[in-house]
């Protein structure tokens, strides 16, 4: 064999090992949905806890004039406990869910909650376990075997749940080279009118815990919130009684029944469910 032969040879085996080494994001190659999850849960496992001071603008309004902004205080205990408090000088509400439960209080009063779906943006980052993560998806209607490549702003992503660029049903897009996940399309099956979507951006990192500084909450295509964190604190000590249930209950009475709304609950409950599991999961392990 000449040298010129060899070498050629040489060469040919140096790009196929690169090839073979590169990973597939980098070849362009569509990874399957549950390792798109396990990756982008990876990605958001740091801190075990976390405060969050943000504002809230209430936008979508029918009235002129500044549109109200809400003040708010989030803690995250993970992967299953999460209270908000928002504070406006005419609304304070709290929302807290711990053990697979969920309560609403408004203005000192329990409530069932009309606009407590748009809390949902947090449910994509509690989890620290893909096999959650996924239930929880397909209970809210996302086929994580259906995986897609797909162009989100400037990025490049993985849409989970569908084939790109097809919006008519629920979907999660995860940024190709982060993993963190970017966009996430609700709509119910029996409700295509009710559709949500949660915009994540300008994501930031404390103590090893990514978080996005900016979230928009868009129902039926028209943006109802814009969420700016202005401060992030992670592994901290919260408070246990922040999610006592029984003793907010105790201290909150219902809201008088011509103040009550009743809402269908069974996807929320099932959502509630796999929190539940994911904590107990947490506390065998």
């Amino acid at each position: 064999m000449t040298n010129a032969s060899k070498r050629h040879r040489w060469l040919l085996a140096l790009v196929a090992g690169f090839f073979l080494a590169a990973p597939p994001t980098a070849s362009g190659q569509i990874l399957q949905g549950p390792h798109v999850l396990e990756l982008m849960v990876r990605a958001l496992s740091g801190a075990k806890t976390l405060r969050i001071e943000q504002e809230v603008t209430v936008a979508g309004g029918e009235d002129a004039g500044d549109p109200p902004i809400l003040s708010e205080t989030l803690h995250y205990v993970f992967p299953a406990r999460f209270r908000s408090e928002s504070r406006h000088p005419d609304f304070h509400r709290i929302h807290v869910v711990a053990h697979g439960r969920s309560l609403t209080i408004i203005d000192r009063h329990r409530v069932e909650d009309p606009s407590g779906h748009v809390d949902r943006y947090k449910d994509l980052l509690f989890y620290r376990s893909r096999h959650q993560l996924h239930k929880m998806l397909l209970l809210d209607g996302v086929d994580v075997e259906n995986t897609s490549l797909g162009r989100f702003e400037d990025l490049v992503v993985f849409v989970v749940g569908a084939q790109y660029p097809d919006k008519s049903i629920s979907q999660v897009w995860v940024d190709r080279e982060s993993f963190l996940p970017v966009r996430w399309l609700h709509i119910p099956a029996s409700g295509p009118d009710d559709r949500l979507e949660f915009v994540y951006r300008d994501w930031g990192k404390e103590s090893g815990q990514w978080y996005p500084m900016q979230i928009a909450v868009y129902h039926q295509h028209r943006l109802i919130r814009r969420i700016d964190v202005k401060a992030l604190q992670a592994d901290i000590d919260v408070p246990a009684d922040l999610f006592d249930l029984s003793g907010l209950i105790s201290r909150y009475p219902p809201a008088p029944p011509a103040e009550r709304v009743d809402l269908p609950t069974a996807d929320t409950d099932e959502v509630q469910r796999v929190i539940e599991e994911a904590l107990q999961m947490e506390s065998s392990e």
